[in-house]
C-alpha cells in the first residue's frame, strides 16, 4: 500500500538534507586531479576546501614559520626569454618562455620549476646556460633548438603586485609544492598539478611542435618536491612524447606506506608528530579514490630521475618533524633513504647496502614491479641547482633520452651495479655511508582515499534512493 504523500514528503526532505550534508563532506575531502583515465576531474570545489590537505602549509601557519622571500617589483624577463601567460582552466599561469622558440624544429622542451623563492627568471637562466654549455661542448643529446619554460608559482601575499588579475597565485608557505589549489583569483580551483598538466597538453600539439620528441619536467628544491608528487599523479602523457620527471634535492617525498627510515627518537617520533603521514609526506588526507599501492604501481613505470648533491647536508629547508622522520636533518640522507625504500618496495635487485636508515626488504610489503627510476649523486654539489644540473653527471640526467644512459655519479667502494634478470630491476642504484639509523613497521598507510571512496559510494546510494522516492510520490 502506498504511504501518504505527506509522510513521503517528510522522508524525502530528511533524505535530501542528509544527502546535502554528505555532498558537503565529499566536496571537502575530494579534490580530483591526475590521470584523467583514473580520476574524473571537477571544478565544483571552492579553493578554501582545496588548500586544506597539505601538512606543511598547516604546520607553517601553526608554528608561525617565517614566510620567506618577498618581492613586489615588476617582473623582468631574463635575456632570451619573455614573460607570458598560459591558459589553465578558467585562469592563466605566468611563465618565462624562450623568446623566439623554434617550434617547428625543437626536439626537446624543458619545464624548469623554481625553488621556494619563486624565482622563475633565475631558473630559466640556469636551464638556458646549462643547455647552451652542453650544445657548445658538442653534447649530442642536447637539442640546440630546445624550448625552455619556467612557470611562476606566485605567492598571493609575498608577490602581490607581480601577477595580473587573471593569473594564478598560491597560499603560503609555498602550497604549490604539494599540488594545492591557487587562492587567487578568488574562487580559483586550479592546482599546481593542473598547471603542469596544461603545459604537457600544450606541448603535445603535434601541429605546433611537429618534431618534438621529449618533454622534460625539472624541479630543484621546492620544485623538486612538486616534481616528486606530480610524477605520481600526472596525466598519462601523449603517445608522441617521451616524458621524464626530474627531482633535484627535494626536502621530502611522499611515502606510500607507514614505514619511515628514521627511528632515532632524539630526531623525531611519530607520537610527537601527528601529521607525520599526512599529505605531502604520506597519503592521509590525499583526496583521490586510488590507493597508495595503485599510485605506486603507476609511478614506477614512469621515467623519474632523482639527483642529489652529495654535500647537500646542511640543516636547512624543511625541518618539520614530518620531514625529519624521512631520514634526519640532511636532504641528501632523506633522498638516499627514499631510494632504498622504493627499491625495497618494488623488490628490485639493486645494491642499496649502506644506505641511510635500516628499513629492510623483509619488513616492507611486497609490491613487486619494474622500477624505471634512477638516482644520481653529484660529488661536491651542495643545495645548488647550477652545481647539480651543471655537472657532467647532471647533464646526463637532463638530456639523455634513455634512462640506461644516465650517470649514477658517486658510489662507495664495493658498490655493485645491478644486473638485469627475468625479475624486477631498477635503472640504477646508490649507496651511502652515514645518515640516521632507522627501521619501520610493515603496515601500509591508512589512506584518506579509502574514506573518500566510502563517501562517494554512500552518496551514489542516496542519490538512487532519492530518485526512487521522488518517482514513487
Amino acid at each position: 500500500m502506498r504511504a501518504s504523500s505527506s509522510t513521503l514528503v517528510v522522508a524525502l526532505t530528511t533524505l535530501l538534507t542528509t544527502l546535502s550534508a554528505l555532498s558537503t563532506l565529499v566536496a571537502a575531502n575530494h579534490i580530483p586531479f591526475g590521470d584523467a583515465s583514473l580520476v574524473a576531474r571537477s571544478n565544483a570545489q571552492h579553493s578554501s576546501q582545496l588548500v586544506a590537505r597539505d601538512a606543511s602549509t598547516l604546520t607553517a601557519a601553526q608554528q608561525g614559520t617565517p614566510l620567506g622571500h618577498e618581492d613586489h617589483s615588476d617582473p623582468v624577463a631574463p635575456s632570451g626569454a619573455r614573460l607570458r601567460s598560459l591558459s589553465v582552466g578558467a585562469h592563466s599561469l605566468a611563465a618565462y618562455w624562450t623568446r623566439s622558440p623554434s617550434n617547428t624544429l625543437a626536439r626537446q622542451a624543458f619545464i624548469m620549476i623554481h625553488g621556494r623563492n619563486r624565482d622563475g627568471d633565475a631558473y630559466w637562466t640556469t636551464m638556458h646556460d646549462i643547455l647552451t654549455s652542453a650544445v657548445s661542448a658538442g653534447y649530442t643529446a642536447a637539442d640546440s633548438n630546445a624550448i625552455i619554460v619556467a612557470p611562476e608559482f606566485y605567492s598571493a601575499r609575498l608577490n602581490n603586485g607581480q601577477y595580473s588579475s587573471d593569473e594564478l597565485a598560491w597560499g603560503d608557505i609555498n602550497a604549490w609544492q604539494a599540488g594545492e589549489a591557487a587562492v587567487h583569483p578568488r574562487g580559483a580551483t586550479e592546482t599546481s598539478f593542473d598547471a603542469l598538466d596544461a603545459l604537457a597538453e600544450h606541448f603535445s600539439n603535434q601541429t605546433q611542435y611537429p618534431r618534438l620528441e621529449e618533454l622534460v619536467f625539472v624541479g630543484h628544491g621546492g620544485g623538486g618536491q612538486l616534481m616528486n608528487r606530480y610524477a605520481i599523479v600526472a596525466k598519462t602523457p601523449s603517445s608522441n612524447l617521451a616524458v621524464r620527471y626530474i627531482a633535484g634535492d627535494p626536502s621530502s617525498s611522499v611515502y606510500f606506506t607507514s614505514d619511515r627510515p628514521t627511528t632515532d627518537r632524539s630526531v623525531a617520533t611519530k607520537e610527537d608528530c601527528p601529521l607525520w603521514n599526512t599529505w605531502r609526506y604520506g597519503f592521509d588526507n590525499f583526496t583521490t579514490p586510488l590507493t597508495p599501492r595503485q599510485h605506486f604501481n603507476n609511478v614506477i613505470s614512469r621515467d623519474v630521475r632523482y639527483v642529489v648533491g652529495y654535500d647537500d647536508t646542511a640543516s636547512s629547508g624543511d625541518q618539520y618533524c614530518m620531514a625529519l622522520l624521512q631520514g634526519g636533518v640532511a636532504r641528501r640522507d632523506r633522498n638516499l633513504a627514499w631510494w632504498k625504500y622504493i627499491n625495497y618496495l618494488a623488490r628490485t635487485n639493486e645494491d642499496v647496502r649502506g644506505f641511510p636508515g635500516n628499513l629492510t626488504k623483509e619488513a616492507l610489503p611486497d609490491w613487486t614491479g619494474t622500477l624505471r627510476h634512477t638516482m644520481t649523486v653529484i660529488r661536491g654539489a651542495t643545495h645548488n641547482a647550477d652545481e647539480v644540473f651543471g655537472s657532467s653527471e647532471g647533464r646526463t640526467v637532463l638530456f639523455e633520452k634513455s634512462a640506461s644512459d644516465v650517470a649514477v655519479g658517486w658510489r662507495p667502494s664495493g658498490w655493485r651495479k645491478a644486473v638485469a634478470t627475468s625479475e624486477t630491476t631498477s635503472a640504477s642504484a646508490v649507496s651511502a655511508t652515514g645518515g640516521a639509523a632507522a627501521s619501520g613497521s610493515s603496515s601500509t598507510s591508512t589512506s584518506g582515499a579509502q574514506s573518500v571512496q566510502r563517501n562517494w559510494t554512500a552518496l551514489a546510494t542516496l542519490l538512487s534512493l532519492a530518485t526512487a522516492i521522488a518517482a514513487w510520490i
